[in-house]
């Protein structure tokens, strides 16, 4: 019969998971090498009340978040060149204040320079913490109680939302792939409750490549039996 990868225990986290499909990040620089994520420990997020702790964790550093806001001013002066230029007037835009305007406002918008976001997971959740002036504001989701997963298409990247029976947010893939781990963990997670009977949408089955893993077929096994 089917099955998939086990569960990790909630306190050691032991077995890891395998990695997870639908990873879109390539070869990610080791975190002990990678000079734009943080690896104080002062750093670290707690884990969420009463839940195991912190397998995995990512958070931007000030040099990290520099070369963020850098590549925003970037694009920025990317599309308003682009625009100027395919109007036929050269590059006059940058002669226009409202333009600058449109710089300064576009990268605040893409890199919120006065926040910062830190992504953990533990055996069997999932946290988001934004940090604005000091002032947290957190969300988790518990991996293996998922009762909707749905994922769609916008800007750059893909979006993926989680809910479990309490609450539920949304975020890119990219923000949730930045630690191949934290993915790995959301990933298997995700794999269980759908074969528990999550509500799973097509675009997210497409998206997460479910049709390649035994979560579906499981969650039919689970239905049918069910039903006799």
């Amino acid at each position: 019969m089917e099955s998939l990868p086990p569960r990790p225990d909630s306190e050691i986290g032991e077995p890891f998971p395998p990695h997870g499909l639908s990873y879109m990040r390539g070869d990610a620089p080791d975190p002990e090498f990678d000079s734009n994520r943080e690896r104080r420990l002062s750093r670290k997020p707690l884990p969420p009340p009463g839940l195991g702790p912190v397998l995995a964790w990512h958070r931007e550093s000030p040099r990290g978040k520099v070369v963020l806001v850098l590549s925003g001013v970037g694009l920025m002066l990317v599309i308003v060149a682009a625009i100027s230029v395919f109007s036929g007037s050269g590059l006059s835009a940058f002669t226009y204040w409202q333009m600058w305007v449109f710089v300064v406002v576009g990268t605040v918008l893409m890199s919120s320079p006065f926040s910062s976001m830190t992504y953990a997971a533990g055996a069997d959740w999932l946290l988001v913490e934004r940090t604005r002036w000091g002032i947290k504001k957190r969300m988790w989701v518990d991996l293996y109680e998922l009762t909707k997963i749905d994922a769609s298409y916008g800007g750059t990247t893909f979006h993926l939302w989680l809910y479990d029976k309490d609450l539920g947010f949304g975020r890119s893939l990219e923000e949730l792939q930045r630690d191949r781990k934290i993915w790995d963990l959301v990933y298997n997670g995700i794999l269980h409750s759908v074969a528990n009977g999550a509500q799973v949408s097509v675009q997210a089955i497409g998206i997460l490549k479910l049709n390649e893993t035994p979560a579906l077929r499981l969650r039919e096994s689970a239905r049918s039996s069910g039903e006799e």
